[in-house]
């Protein structure tokens, strides 16, 4: 009886041992099912908000092509100026010497070959080759005929007159072309809103900038990460709030940029240009602030593409139990994938390919 007793005793405590064990594994399998094998679905969100700054859209960076003395600086930050107006000028005596040099080198060079035209009409470049072939030693041209060389020997000689004519007003374009860069003029309408140097008599070098924008131009540009590039397009509705300014603006986004850039921070946005005639009253250039865009996605979310089966169903937990559901997949987006119907915002997705049924269902 005590031999049965004891025997007792200690099934109840192995039980209790393994009753634990399995609680503590269950729980650890719980914990880590719920933080390794499922993902909640994230869902695009109404409106998008990307920082930016009211940029005109037409702009003009100008610089000067060689380096110099500048020596006229008619207009100051601010000031209005019209198309085809010089807003900055370079000392061109040098050029100007330059041009002069090659024009008289030009009108020797015609001088000469319209001599050489008319000596070749008159026969008299012929007659001069034929008397050096006469007193030279015809042996080497014992080959070929007389009339031979001595054609080829005029033809060579009125070329080279043309080229040498051709090559003196080459040089006389080139100087013209130094005379015009020294002149930077302005090729839009607007204000001068940046210059790097302030007054006349001091040396530029290319890097040297002069800067003109028409304000009437003005747009805000938003910096759209590039996840959400997607959900913004032409014509949406944003909301703007720009700093020092009481109000939101109402505006319209007008164009979005083709490729990627670089902000300072590092990061890699879309550049997305929002139009508002409130924009053009109120702000000025420059000013920084915050754009609202309302997306062209409602109820969209995207999910890891891998997990989406046969392009349709999708494995989610429910309560520790695997559901499939059927979905309706949209765009796909590098690794990730639109799910436009099927999923609500609570669903879990099973990420963890183990923890998927792979022989109770078959998917069509």
């Amino acid at each position: 009886m005590k031999v049965k007793s004891l025997f007792i005793g200690i099934c109840v405590v192995v039980l209790v041992i393994l009753g634990i064990a399995l609680f503590r594994n269950k729980v650890s399998m719980s914990n880590i099912q719920a933080s390794t094998i499922t993902t909640t679905a994230k869902f695009v969100t109404s409106t998008i908000t990307a920082d930016g700054a009211v940029t005109p859209q037409n702009q003009a960076n100008l610089y000067f092509q060689t380096p110099g003395k500048l020596i006229y600086l008619p207009f100051k930050e601010g000031d209005k100026v019209y198309q085809g107006q010089t807003i900055a000028q370079l000392d061109t005596y040098a050029l100007k010497e330059e041009l002069q040099l090659a024009s008289n080198a030009y009108q020797a060079s015609k001088n000469n070959t319209n001599q050489a035209l008319e000596n070749n009409q008159a026969g008299i470049i012929e007659g001069q080759t034929r008397y050096s072939l006469d007193t030279s030693n015809k042996q080497a041209y014992a080959a070929i005929t007389e009339a031979t060389v001595v054609y080829d020997a005029v033809q060579r000689i009125v070329d080279n007159d043309l080229l040498a004519n051709n090559s003196a007003q080459i040089n006389i374009d080139l100087a013209n072309y130094a005379l015009t860069l020294a002149s930077l003029t302005s090729p839009i309408s607007g204000i001068v809103i940046h210059e790097d140097v302030s007054v006349p008599g001091v040396n530029v070098t290319p890097v040297t900038s002069f800067v003109v924008a028409d304000p009437d131009s003005i747009v805000f540009r938003a910096n759209v990460p590039t996840e959400n590039i997607y959900y913004v397009s032409e014509g949406s509705t944003v909301s703007l709030a720009i700093d020092g300014l009481p109000n939101k603006i109402t505006g319209t986004v007008v164009k979005i940029y083709p490729s990627k850039v670089t902000l300072p921070s590092g990061e890699a946005v879309y550049q997305v240009d929002i139009a508002s005639s409130d924009l053009k009253k109120q702000a000025k250039l420059f000013e920084t602030g915050r754009a609202m865009i309302s997306t062209n996605a409602e109820n969209v979310a995207l999910v890891p593409a891998w997990t989406v089966l046969s392009g349709k169903y999708i494995w989610t937990d429910n309560n520790g139990s695997p559901e499939l559901k059927q979905v309706t997949v949209g765009k796909i987006h590098g690794s990730q994938i639109e799910i436009i119907q099927g999923l609500s915002q609570d669903d879990k997705i099973i990420t963890d390919p183990k923890f998927i049924p792979s022989k109770k269902y078959q998917l069509l």
